[in-house]
């Protein structure tokens, strides 16, 4: 065995172990892989850095896994490849609903974009005024893909509550919008709030 990988299999087992100085020496010696990869799909060095963000969040939650893994290289441009398709699908989505939205208003290509962002920032508007364990629970769960699970472990927190969390959300942003739309309006926003986030 070289010594490049024994010192990653010990390097994944410090991490695996929960050693937070060992995370950092992974996540700088990892780094420039992760980054390469999304830039090569995605050509935007502004949503890498995001995307590289979440995706050494989820190695930290998966952690425990970490001494299994043979080449912690292949798997981690695996998982990063995988995260930035899921983006990728996901905006497709969205561009796919603003187009079924515009079709069912009988709108304008530009007014239906248009009518689109602006249910999008009435959506903003309402997630703003969500409480703080709220808005991080919605967003872990609906805009960055975690799963219960997951949330639950990274606030610390029991899968119950995070289900609490989101269902009051939920009621909060759908009241929120309701008394600023019209009943067909609303039905079209309703519909946003399973696909936006």
């Amino acid at each position: 065995m070289s010594s490049h990988l024994y010192d990653e299999k010990e390097l994944l087992l410090q991490v695996a172990a929960g050693d937070e100085l060992a995370f950092g020496r992974l996540m700088e010696q990892y780094h420039p892989a992760a980054y390469g990869t999304v830039m090569r799909l995605l050509q935007d060095p502004w949503l890498a850095e995001d995307v590289v963000q979440e995706v050494f969040l989820k190695v930290w939650l998966s952690r425990s896994s970490l001494a299994g893994i043979d080449s912690f290289r292949s798997w981690l441009v695996s998982i990063t490849t995988n995260k930035v398709y899921d983006l990728i699908r996901k905006h497709n989505r969205e561009s796919a609903q603003r187009q079924q939205w515009q079709k069912e208003l009988h709108l304008p290509d530009n007014a239906g974009a248009r009518e689109a962002t602006d249910y999008e920032e009435l959506l903003e508007q309402a997630f703003v005024r969500l409480s703080p364990r709220q808005q991080t629970v919605f967003t872990h769960l609906k805009k960055e893909g975690y799963s219960r699970e997951e949330t639950a472990k990274l606030m610390n927190i029991s899968p119950e509550t995070v289900k609490s969390h989101l269902e009051q959300a939920m009621r909060h942003i759908r009241a929120y919008c309701m008394s600023r739309l019209d009943t067909f309006s609303f039905l079209v926003i309703s519909s946003l709030l399973k696909n936006f986030f």
